[in-house]
């Protein structure tokens, strides 16, 4: 269930660009933290067929969410709470919505001292 590197350095780059982002990594995912609290967690479950899937499990506004769910793949809900997003990731990934996804999970959580420095 291992994420191939180039995803990785991609996902990394962009949730250490935000103020005060920790890293977690344990054996099956990588979480992307503000005070202890995951905005995105990267990780590569099989699919039947045994070959890793990578994904992101980020928090959404719920509108936004809706709005995603409904265009389907590579957005899916996740299991992990009902505020969260889960999006596939794939060789027609789309970085700059990524990049936009996973800065609207960090405002979500981040003190409004840290989003002020986004702006």
């Amino acid at each position: 269930m291992e994420v191939p590197e180039h995803i990785v350095e991609r996902v990394r780059m962009l949730c250490l660009a935000l103020p005060e982002t920790t890293v977690r990594v344990d054996g099956w995912a990588q979480s992307f933290d503000i005070r202890r609290r995951s905005f995105c967690l990267l990780a590569a479950p099989e699919d039947p067929d045994g070959t890793p899937v990578p994904l992101l499990v980020l928090r959404a506004d719920p509108d936004e969410r809706e709005v995603l769910l409904a265009t389907g793949h590579p957005y899916f809900a996740s299991r992990s709470g009902p505020d969260r997003l889960g999006v596939l990731l794939t060789d027609d990934t789309d970085w700059d919505e990524i990049r936009e996804l996973v800065t609207e999970s960090y405002r979500i959580l981040a003190p409004k001292k840290l989003t002020a420095l986004l702006d």
